[in-house]
Formats: C-alpha cells, structure tokens, sequence
C-alpha cells in the first residue's frame, strides 16, 4: 500500500460457511496486507434455514483469540437487535485479551424481516436512528474514562437509561466507533461523534460530500472521520468477477479519487480467499 491507496480491509460473509472453516479463513486473512476482516451482523439466513449463520460478536471473539495478528470489525452490528450496555460489556471484555485490535462499527438496522422472525422490535426509521445515537453515547460513557466512574443517563427516546451503571474493566486503548449509512442523521452522527463512516459504494460519493460539510460544521479538522467504501458481491458473484478482481490497484485508484479513506471487499468462500491471496501477490 502506498499513501496514496486506500487502505484495505475484507468482510468475509458469516452466511453459509461452518465456524471453523470461517475462522481458518480469517487466519488466511490475517497473513495478507489488509488492515482487518469485517464481520456481518446477520441472525439469519434466507430461504435456506438449514444453512449455518455465525453471530458477530461471538465470532469476533474467537477469531482474535485464535489468531494473534488479526484486527476485526463489525459489518455492522444493527442497534436494534442488542442492548447497547450489553454490547458495551462484551466490547470491554474482548478488548481486555485482544487490546486494540477490535473496531465496532454501527447501523440503524436493516432488514425488518430478520426482526419480525425473531421477535424484536424494528420500528421506523426515526426512531431507529435515536437507537443509534443513544448506543453511541453508551458505547462512549461505558467504554472510555475513570472505570470507577458509574454512569446515569436518560433515553430520549424512552428505550434504554441508566441509572448508575458500572463497566469494568474498561479499554486501555480507545474502540473505534464506525456509524454506517447514507441516510442524513446517520451521516450528521458519524461526521460528529463516530471516527469512521462506511456507505456502499454505489451512493458514497454523495455521501462523502455531505460527511465533509457535517465534520466542519461541527468543528472537527477536516478528514477527522475516515470514510470507508463497501463493495459487496453480488448473490452468485466470485470476487473475481468485481471491479476489483479485475484490477486491483486501478479499482483502488479509482476510489481514492473520490475520496475514500478505507475500502471494504467482499469475499464469501475459500475460492474467493485464494483468489484474493494471488491478486495480492501479483
């Protein structure tokens, strides 16, 4: 990588694939110059129940344990689905055996029929994206400072207050906080309180202007707020079927030209794995 490439990382999919399989991937990652592998936040597959679906946290948990070079991030854990204190605990406990290495990256939710099949609350999208800053305000109070610290908080949105709740132990090192999203409050929340922002790279570059004139109104320096650009695969897309399979460094060109900071490929198997490997080594 050069300073003038995005940095690189890859979402390896949690649909379809067996943990230990997942986990002898992400070793295979790990060894590749990416900055980490994304996690999916799914609960459940579609139209082929039998089909194994890996939970996010639980996932990056393992993998960080098992693979001692490996960063992770979540691709991105829906607000909706998890109380964001409980959240905020399995965070705190990851971080204390693998400081460092664990970024959480957040959404307002996006598939109402994983909700409705399991029996949470999906509600609209207002009140999904209050959901979405009140966890980041949990996330901030319960992750950083005085660990002896007891937090109180309302909910403004009248789902989750504290009310002198304690986390300890606490991170020594800062957890990145990406917000995901093209939607404006979504936009407005990362370019104020999140270190990242990821859209897909289909409405990215509109996006992107929007973050840039947010992150000045708010008074942060300009680029404070690393903008990430996702590209997924398609339903029966290898990766080298992609832009990107198809040339890697002109595809990583292009998206430092419109303004990405960070890039995210989608890989689904062990062929796309190995494809990725030999394009890297080319």
């Amino acid at each position: 990588m050069t300073g003038s490439t995005p940095r690189l990382g890859v979402a390896l999919g949690t649909i379809g694939l067996p943990a230990n399989e997942w986990l002898d991937l992400a070793g295979e990652l790990a060894q590749l110059p990416i900055t980490r592998v994304w996690i999916w936040d799914h609960l459940m597959g579609r139209g082929a129940p039998e089909r194994p679906v890996l939970e996010a946290l639980t996932l990056a948990s393992a993998a960080l344990a098992r693979h001692p070079a490996l960063c992770v991030g979540t691709l991105v854990l829906d607000v909706t689905k998890r109380h964001p204190a409980l959240v905020a605990k399995s965070v705190a406990t990851i971080t204390s055996f693998a400081p460092g290495r664990l970024l959480i990256g957040l959404g307002a939710g996006g598939d109402a029929a994983e909700h409705q099949a399991l029996g949470i609350p999906f509600g609209g999208s207002g009140e999904r994206l209050a959901q979405l800053a009140e966890s980041v305000a949990i996330f901030r109070a319960l992750l950083e400072g005085d660990p002896a610290a007891r937090v109180t908080r309302a909910a403004p949105s009248g789902r989750v207050a504290l009310d002198g709740a304690a986390s300890s132990p606490r991170p020594a090192e800062r957890v990145p906080l990406y917000i995901a999203g093209d939607h404006p409050e979504s936009i407005r929340l990362a370019a104020t309180e999140g270190d990242g922002w990821i859209a897909p790279i289909t409405t990215f570059d509109v996006g992107l202007a929007r973050l840039r004139d947010e992150e000045q109104r708010s008074g942060r320096a300009a680029g404070s707020v690393s903008a990430v650009a996702l590209q997924e695969l398609g339903r029966d897309e290898s990766l080298a079927e992609t832009p990107f399979g198809s040339s890697p460094a002109a595809w990583l060109a292009e998206q430092r030209a419109v303004g990405a900071d960070e890039v995210i490929i989608t890989v689904r198997s062990a062929r796309d794995v190995a494809a990725l490997s030999a394009m890297m080594q080319r």
